[in-house]
């Protein structure tokens, strides 16, 4: 991985396929050889960043520690993010400045002028997704140019761009209106439990999303040994141990039928099913014994509730998400068993009350008509 440091092999994309590129980003063990060179740099009296090409400051950049504090660093799950978000940006500052010079570049993001982020704003609007629709939502939109600005403007601090690139981004906004409807009834989520109430694996993965409200990737990295029991809460309960956005933990509740699930699924897979605290096998695993990646596991998610064919999923924009889940346990949670907006945020983990309510706004919107303070009987 050292390569990284000291090789100027990875500055242009065309040299490693996607996949590989992405593997060399994710391995944050170069990181203290470029933080080496940084110092280096400054002992001699140069720019920290001399010497550093278009990938090793993206790569610094979303590897560098801004905390002292370990634990409120990013995490690796916001890494990933960081790299999928910046490294199609540059591979747009890539297409665009390759079409517009015949000479070469040195670099992308030290030549980069201000249309090219106007250009790169409007692609994100205009350009054609694999599902044939036109553009990313706006949430999508606003979630990329957070981090393509934040980049930029580290660089800028930095010195080591001259053009103030992030004032040229028009201000993204993701107006409530246009997020889109995951509400899921009772019933619709009592369909899908009961399609595949003789299929272990599938009916242990829906229940657990739906009646805890864990994030697919807090599921995915789960172990056995998170599982315990604790007879001092409420006469007892099963509870499930894991680390959410943030490097929070949430013990999350687990409901008897769930945990009579989970120990189906595991029994077909030839994992233990009595409590272990030594146990690190994954909580869910694939046929093989592995642990489901994020990725795999949303895909899978997504396809087996596909796969149900109900008349009411076609009726739904769009593919139906882990995330729906999320949505089911807080929207049911407040709305339909009258819970306090607080105790259903600190139970889901969110940092603010707002983002809890943006699950249940289009429903507090409603019960804020000023037609519930009328009489219907005056105008029969």
């Amino acid at each position: 991985m050292y390569v990284l440091a000291k090789s100027n092999s990875l500055e242009t994309l065309s040299v490693y396929d996607k996949n590989t590129l992405l593997s060399l980003l994710k391995d944050h063990s170069a990181y203290p050889s470029l933080e080496e060179m940084v110092g280096m740099n400054e002992m001699e009296g140069n720019h920290s960043f001399s010497g550093f090409r278009d990938m090793q400051l993206m790569y610094y950049y979303i590897h560098r520690p801004t905390h002292d504090d370990e634990t409120k660093n990013r995490t690796e799950g916001t890494k990933k993010e960081y790299i999928r978000d910046l490294l199609q940006f540059f591979t747009f500052l890539q297409v665009t400045m390759e079409n517009e010079n015949d000479a070469p570049i040195s670099s992308y993001l030290k030549e980069a002028h201000k249309r090219h982020i106007r250009s790169y704003q409007e692609w994100l609007k205009n350009l054609i997704r694999k599902d044939g629709k036109m553009g990313y939502p706006s949430s999508t939109r606003a979630r990329k140019t957070t981090v393509v600005k934040s980049f930029l403007q580290w660089l800028y601090d930095e010195d080591i761009i001259k053009q103030p690139l992030p004032i040229a981004f028009k201000k993204s906004t993701y107006r409530k209106e246009e997020r889109p409807d995951r509400s899921l009834s009772l019933n619709k989520v009592q369909d899908l439990l009961h399609y595949y109430k003789d299929h272990p694996v599938n009916h242990a993965l829906l229940i657990i999303l739906f009646t805890t409200g864990l994030r697919v990737n807090e599921v995915a990295t789960a172990k056995w040994s998170n599982v315990y029991y604790d007879a001092t809460v409420n006469g007892g309960s099963y509870f499930l141990r894991v680390t959410t956005k943030g490097n929070k933990r949430r013990d999350a509740r687990i409901f008897n039928t769930t945990m009579d699930s989970i120990k189906r699924m595991r029994q077909l897979r030839g994992l233990k099913i009595d409590l272990d605290p030594t146990d690190d096998s994954p909580l869910f695993c694939t046929n093989k014994g592995n642990p489901y990646s994020y990725k795999y596991l949303s895909n899978y998610i997504i396809r087996i509730i596909g796969a149900t064919d109900f008349d009411w999923l076609k009726r739904k924009e769009g593919n139906i998400s882990p995330h729906w889940a999320r949505h089911f346990f807080v929207t049911y949670s407040i709305i339909q068993k009258g819970i306090p907006i607080d105790v259903v945020q600190h139970t889901v983990g969110h940092s603010s009350r707002s983002t809890t309510e943006a699950y249940i706004d289009k429903y507090l919107d409603k019960k804020k008509d000023a037609t519930w303070g009328w009489d219907e009987g005056v105008f029969t």
